[in-house]
């Protein structure tokens, strides 16, 4: 199973965002799940790097060697935790400020980056903030096993009712000279049922065919009372053709994909089910994203489209912003004046500069917009950020 990172909510970037004080260092590192890198401490030796060169770098600007000990003391003492570091998953982000210390487990594995500013950067969070989720159903004839998955984690859903294949639930009686259908193992185990529901068949009716269909609506039936009947998000299915197509027919939920996955997966790593299921919802995650950028293209011509710097981090600023657009991993150094709405933008990183896309990203967030964060080909025009105004 694959783990579920704490949720990156919009609180959770306000509270970070709205943190601004003399000192803020944040700390970027990818890590590992398993293998050799953790059995040799590789990603904590990588954060106890980047907190040796934040220490540099401070002792440089005329912080004591106390205020410099104080300041990072608690990020030394996860370096030092070998429990901490034996349960990570892709990434790791750290934010440290005067009596202010969080550390926020990632899904994907970002860049490494250490960033010292009177606020902290949050660029690589945006991306898996508030993610697009979707349910997978893995169907065969001897399970049923569901999934919920996101962007960039997914996880089994224990439904405690499901039926564990056809033999859970067929199985023939002979009382009263007829063919009785039940479900197996009333009374017992995970998918004990109040009772014993019958259903009379008369001999030579019930066929291979019928077994599958009861099955699968007992399957369809449990999940719609456990998990569905108050959810409205996609629902892919995984297996062979033809359980996939009987699914489809007599399910309740009204949300399952067109596309599916095709095979038997049943035995398959959740890893490997996972990542077909992202290929096919590739389009789906992507979706709003698409619709800001067809609302900023439309309005081109209406001045409430921009992809000139000089315009979109002010508008950011006085929250303007709807939704913002900017290239991964890019920074705009320089520094803005609210007051005098004054923007002065450097080739290079200066001294006291600021990423000033960084700056927008969360001015967009605490004005309640959203951040969009694109791969160079996609983003609008030849530009590092661009902007869809609410006026």
């Amino acid at each position: 199973m694959m783990d579920t990172m704490e949720e990156i909510s919009v609180e959770t970037l306000k509270e970070l965002a709205g943190h601004e004080t003399g000192t803020c260092i944040s700390i970027f590192i990818p890590t590992h799940r398993s293998g050799v890198e953790v059995n040799e401490m590789h990603d904590a030796i990588l954060l106890k790097s980047n907190l040796q060169q934040a220490a540099k770098t401070l002792t440089a600007r005329g912080k004591s060697q106390a205020e410099v000990n104080a300041l990072l003391e608690k990020g030394f003492d996860l370096v030092n935790e070998r429990s901490f570091w034996n349960t990570q998953s892709d990434g790791l982000a750290a934010f440290v400020s005067e009596n202010f210390f969080r550390y926020i487990q990632l899904p994907v594995s970002p860049k490494e980056e250490l960033y010292i500013n009177n606020s902290f950067y949050i660029m690589p969070l945006l991306n898996i903030k508030s993610p697009v989720t979707f349910y997978l159903l893995v169907l065969s004839r001897h399970d049923a096993t569901l999934y919920k998955g996101d962007n960039f984690t997914i996880q089994k859903i224990e439904v405690d009712e499901l039926p564990n294949g056809m033999d859970d639930v067929i199985h023939y009686e002979e009382k009263g000279g007829k063919q009785l259908m039940r479900r197996a193992g009333a009374g017992t185990g995970r998918n004990a049922v109040s009772g014993t529901s019958f259903h009379g068949h008369g001999a030579g009716v019930a066929d291979d065919t019928m077994y599958l269909l009861q099955y699968l609506k007992e399957v369809d039936q449990t999940l719609w009372t456990e998990v569905l009947s108050t959810s409205n998000i996609p629902l892919m299915l995984a297996g062979v053709d033809y359980i996939i197509a009987h699914y489809r027919q007599i399910s309740h939920y009204k949300y399952i994909t067109g596309e599916s996955l095709p095979g038997n997966y049943e035995y398959e790593p959740v890893a490997t089910l996972y990542n077909l299921a992202k290929e096919k919802l590739a389009a789906y995650f992507y979706e709003p994203t698409r619709k800001a950028l067809k609302n900023f293209y439309d309005q081109t011509a209406s001045g409430l489209s921009s992809y000139l710097p000089q315009d979109v981090i002010p508008a950011a600023y006085y929250g303007k912003v709807s939704d913002l657009f900017v290239q991964k991993d890019e920074h705009i150094w320089g520094h803005f004046n609210e007051v005098s709405n004054t923007l002065t933008i450097h080739d290079q990183k200066e001294a006291n500069d600021s990423c000033l896309i960084n700056k927008a990203a969360v001015k967009t967030i605490m004005n309640g917009g959203e951040v969009h964060i694109l791969e160079k080909e996609k983003m609008p025009s030849d530009t590092r950020i661009a902007a869809f105004m609410r006026y």
